[in-house]
């Protein structure tokens, strides 16, 4: 992701200027970043969650949503994560949600440590969020990060072919083995 200079970095501001633009950008923190392309296997394991997701959500008020929808924060953060879950009614217009109940970012050599910092902070001000799903593209590893009582904490990582992650916010559990079907890892 590039960094890139914009005066009007009111949320609103952001917002009408991102939604003219060919490509995609996030603000977080202050700081715009245009988004780039990801690899084959960061797409293949965003799109088996997203798969596995909608599958155990099937005929329940959660949906789960790609990474062209964006998140905003109470902060004014504007973020596309690679997938995530809300519940309830929406717009089907809309082109940002405030209220994600989960939250995925596939991380990424390029944006690992934007991600993990800066973003990290962006999506502990949003009061909807309960968990955020950190996963590792080139080795089975899940980190997650859920909200307890009084704030945030990092929980135990999900680790290989027999690791789970375990979502009872939804009443759902996603095997590693399923996040990351089809996907050519390091370790292999």
């Amino acid at each position: 992701m590039a960094e890139v200079r914009k005066e009007d970095l009111s949320l609103g501001g952001f917002l009408d200027w991102e939604n003219r633009q060919p490509e995609r950008f996030e603000l977080v923190g202050g700081v715009v970043r245009m988004m780039a392309g990801g690899t084959l296997g960061h797409d293949q394991i965003g799109a088996n969650i997203i798969g596995e997701l909608r599958n155990r959500l099937r005929g329940g008020r959660c949906r789960v949503q790609g990474s062209n929808l964006k998140v905003v924060s109470p902060r004014g953060d504007v973020m596309y994560p690679d997938a995530f879950v809300r519940c309830g009614p929406g717009d089907p217009r809309a082109t940002h949600v405030d209220d994600p109940v989960l939250v995925v970012e596939v991380l990424s050599p390029s944006t690992a440590l934007h991600d993990l910092t800066r973003k990290r902070l962006a999506y502990q001000s949003i009061p909807s969020l309960k968990v955020v799903l950190w996963v590792h593209p080139d080795r089975m590893r899940v980190d997650l990060m859920r909200r307890r009582d009084p704030g945030w904490v990092d929980e135990e990582p999900a680790e290989g072919p027999q690791g789970v992650v375990v979502l009872p916010e939804l009443g759902i559990e996603l095997p590693l083995s399923e996040i990351y079907e089809g996907v050519s890892l390091e370790e292999e």
